[in-house]
């Protein structure tokens, strides 16, 4: 079996060779690059399972790599950032990526943020079929509302008519957060920790990017509305 494939730009080479060990003893096959021209190389020739990308890059910005490959991927994301990149990291959430790293960062903390994106990025990748269809070999429908199946185990949605609505990991996590606490309102930082599994920095941008990600994606067939509702002052509401 081959061994999950990252590629990681940073202009710090002292950065990447600490990615490179780390996650080498991870067991990951993992390809690390300088620059954003030396990333674009690289995804045109290997199909990659995650990318790490640095937002500051001597030739271009990594929000404008997380937007060229997002539309042809859906690869697990996590951005690198500095401290102060508050607005950076909004925006890199609200464009795909799925998580992102604050520098400095203990090798430890990112072994384990790219393991569970792997294995959640993973689940959805399991299914072969960009159709459902209802039979025992298919994926276990767990939540249908408003005309969708939802599988958990899959991380996948699809129709009613069985064509599969694609999600990346950190819209796929929102979504179950809300359809586990259907009928609940929920709070940005509660539907960030339910989301997330654990506690994360939570802005409230990066929350309303995701949910109004999902409500374009998976738009209400009876036109009546929203069945993911805003709830002033508050947060929102899941009532598919």
């Amino acid at each position: 079996m081959s061994k999950p494939k990252i590629l990681a730009v940073d202009d710090e080479p002292a950065i990447l060779e600490l990615l490179e060990h780390s996650l080498i003893r991870e067991g990951y096959s993992i390809d690390t690059v300088g620059s954003a021209g030396e990333f674009r190389d690289c995804v045109s020739k290997v199909e990659y399972n995650l990318f790490i990308i640095d937002l500051t890059l001597p030739d271009g910005n990594g929000l404008n790599l997380i937007r060229e490959v997002r539309p042809h991927s859906q690869a697990g994301i996590i951005i690198l950032t500095g401290r102060g990149d508050e607005t950076d990291q909004v925006v890199g959430l609200e464009i795909g990526a799925d998580d992102y790293v604050t520098k400095p960062f203990r090798p430890r903390e990112l072994a384990a943020r790219v393991n569970a994106l792997h294995r959640r990025a993973s689940a959805q990748l399991a299914a072969p079929a960009n159709r459902v269809e209802q039979t025992s070999g298919g994926p276990a429908i767990d939540h249908e509302f408003e005309g969708y199946r939802v599988s958990i185990g899959a991380r996948r949605v699809w129709t009613a008519g069985g064509e599969e609505i694609l999600l990346t990991t950190a819209e796929f996590s929102v979504l179950q957060a809300f359809m586990e606490s259907r009928g609940r309102v929920l709070t940005r930082d509660q539907i960030m920790t339910l989301a997330k599994g654990r506690d994360w920095e939570s802005y409230d941008r990066a929350i309303d990017g995701l949910v109004s990600r999902l409500r374009k994606k998976l738009p209400n067939p009876s036109g009546n509305g929203h069945f993911i509702r805003t709830v002033h002052n508050i947060g929102y509401v899941f009532g598919g």
